[in-house]
């Protein structure tokens, strides 16, 4: 089988490119993969970016004139700049004949321009033009699944499934069967994912609780006013390392016990899935595609409403019942090994592949 698959330069940060990267080493020998970059290169900034995009575009037809694939696979996300740029370029797969053989795997959903996306007259008819012309489309939650097929969307082309883990990599959390008194954030800091209730939820937890520590990893717009907020309340034991991956995320995991991700919008954050892979006891809420990855006081602890006292109440469950936070980190590294490993994810992949293109 010929796959081309297409996605961001493999030399950016993020989930996406992470996702692809193991896509990329579990079809080594299965498939013939050809990767190609769309839109940004690396440190590419400015008006670069909008020519980049241009050329990729005339790069991709005389790559398509010159080479047959059986299956191409994108990898845009629910946002304004990726819908606009990943639409162009399925036009240009359209045009030479890959109408049907075509996955498109949404990562990113934002829900506030999907809804103005679907409201649209004109904007609406094309989504749904390009989605059922599509082979197969996954999502990441099976609300996402609703809300297309309620926008018109061929309901038997899609299918829900989840980013995925090295389990090979990640290390076991060496910190629940103690205290339970390392707590990890590691996501984008915007407003979204909670990070100021999680940072008065700190302040309430700190005085209950001694030797409470923090560590609250990521960028993103409100690091800078977080750090302030930290300073302006005299917090203790909370560190702010920026974005951090390979070695230094491979480090966090296994030095805390509980992963905090208060957020009220999301797909299927990796990080999460990081968290369960590693044996830590999470405490998230149950949006976007977080419900479709966590059972409810088994492999995470689940947050009625995100506010600084339910972060609080949720954490302090967890440090007072051992039996409790050893269980649900015990269960979650189980459930991670058996439903998240790359391995079985690209499976999965492999298997829709197939039913684009049987027989190969």
């Amino acid at each position: 089988m010929r796959l081309l698959l297409v996605s961001t330069d493999l030399r950016h940060m993020g989930g996406v490119v992470e996702t692809v990267k193991l896509f990329i080493r579990e079809f080594e020998g299965r498939v013939d993969v050809t990767h190609a970059a769309f839109g940004r290169r690396f440190n590419q900034k400015g008006m670069m970016r909008i020519f980049r995009t241009l050329a990729d575009l005339f790069c991709f037809a005389r790559l398509l004139g010159s080479k047959r694939f059986d299956v191409i696979h994108m990898n845009p996300s629910m946002n304004l700049v990726s819908v606009l740029k990943e639409a162009a370029l399925f036009f240009v797969f359209f045009l030479f004949g890959y109408s049907g053989k075509v996955l498109i795997f949404i990562h990113g959903w934002d829900d506030v321009f999907f809804k103005r996306l679907a409201s649209g007259r004109i904007s609406a008819a094309l989504m749904r033009m390009i989605l059922n012309h599509a082979g197969l489309v996954t999502v990441l939650a099976a609300d996402f699944k609703k809300e297309l097929i309620r926008s018109g969307v061929d309901g038997s082309k899609i299918e829900v499934v989840s980013t995925m883990v090295d389990m090979e990599k990640i290390p076991a959390s060496s910190c629940c069967g103690g205290d339970g008194k390392s707590l990890l954030f590691l996501s984008r800091m915007i407003v979204g994912k909670g990070v100021y209730e999680l940072l008065d939820a700190f302040v309430l937890l700190s005085a209950k609780y001694s030797g409470l520590k923090l560590v609250m990893a990521g960028d993103g717009p409100e690091l800078d006013a977080l750090k302030k907020r930290a300073a302006g309340l005299e917090i203790k034991n909370v560190s702010f390392p920026g974005y951090i991956q390979g070695e230094d995320k491979l480090k966090v995991l296994q030095e805390n016990c509980i992963y905090l991700l208060p957020t009220s919008r999301e797909g299927c954050p990796v990080s999460l899935l990081e968290a369960m892979a590693a044996g830590m006891a999470s405490v998230v809420t149950d949006a976007g595609g977080i419900k479709d990855i966590v059972q409810p006081a088994r492999t995470a602890v689940l947050l009625n409403e995100v506010s600084a006292e339910a972060i609080a109440e949720a954490v302090g469950l967890l440090i007072e019942n051992p039996d409790l936070r050893i269980g649900v980190a015990e269960n979650a590294r189980e459930y991670a090994a058996e439903h998240f490993s790359s391995g079985q994810v690209a499976e999965r992949i492999l298997e829709f592949y197939s039913r684009l293109v049987p027989g190969k």
